[in-house]
């Protein structure tokens, strides 16, 4: 039923701009602000000649681009955690594999009618969802990101970190050359003409570098803080913005309490080490 009456905000974030892929257009926007970052500040004809020390600094800000797209590559083409279904897996696979079977004396069946997906016909683990646009369930789900065209879930959380950390520090590192550049290269203007608008006028290929490094910085920053937080919590996105829909996640007197948050430094250390955050062992509510 939720699924045949969603609301029509819902249809449109979650079917129209969640099927929509933006990774080909993510991806080229990178390559053409590192291209521009060469032609319009490092190596621009109207500027001073390039420090030694400006110099590596640039190099190491297109390292870390060159390192962005690879993680990028990961991301987008890594298996995010679908849990398996009948079909894709051998017989003597399926005997061993609790998942399979719709079997409510199952060891996977917490008693939560949320594990029951109808698409799949799977038990699923507690943690998982299934994600409309991949038409596939998910361990660990935490969102489906129109941008790297895939799901982030168990297998590939950390190579979402990984790429979004990588994203923060090549625009912060090409924003801070871009500005120390055209600061030093900008000669005395007049008291009536902002610095924004000499930029503009005389470097209009870096004022656009500066742009869109300035909206890549915000939002990768912005995901990279957000992340790092719910990783330290053990939750996923997924769970924190829908916490009142998943009975696991309220203690016996209804308030919320996460059952898989081990303390910042196991659920960090566990993350590290393994990729994710593990879920097979649960803190029970009167500890908390």
């Amino acid at each position: 039923m939720r699924t045949h009456n969603n609301s029509f905000l819902d249809k449109i974030f979650c079917g129209k701009l969640g099927e929509t892929s933006y990774a080909p257009m993510l991806f080229s926007l990178i390559v053409i602000l590192m291209v521009l970052f060469i032609t319009s500040i490092v190596s621009a004809s109207n500027l001073p000649k390039i420090t030694a020390m400006v110099g590596l600094w640039a190099c190491f800000g297109l390292s870390c681009g060159v390192y962005a797209l690879i993680a990028f590559y990961r991301v987008t083409r890594k298996d995010p955690g679908y849990v398996k279904r009948t079909g894709e897996v051998n017989s003597q696979h399926t005997a061993n594999d609790p998942l399979i079977d719709i079997n409510f004396k199952n060891p996977s069946w917490k008693g939560n009618w949320s594990q029951l997906c109808p698409t799949c016909k799977i038990i699923r683990p507690v943690r998982s969802k299934h994600c409309p646009t991949c038409k596939r369930c998910v361990e660990q789900f935490d969102h489906h990101c129109p941008w790297i065209s895939n799901c982030v879930g168990k297998k590939n959380k950390r190579d979402f970190l990984v790429f979004v950390i990588m994203g923060a520090l090549t625009s912060f590192v090409g924003g801070t050359t871009a500005v120390q550049r055209l600061w030093r290269g900008i000669p005395q203007i007049h008291h009536r003409e902002s610095w924004i608008k000499h930029i503009v006028i005389e470097h209009p290929d870096a004022a656009v570098f500066l742009f869109f490094d300035l909206l890549i910085f915000i939002a990768t920053m912005t995901l990279t803080i957000s992340q790092s937080y719910m990783i330290a919590r053990n939750i996923t996105t997924n769970e924190l913005w829908n916490a009142k829909r998943f009975s696991y996640l309220r203690g016996p007197d209804g308030r919320f309490y996460n059952p898989y948050n081990h303390g910042w430094r196991r659920n960090c250390t566990d993350f590290l080490l393994h990729g994710y955050t593990r879920d097979d062992e649960v803190v029970p509510s009167s500890i908390l």
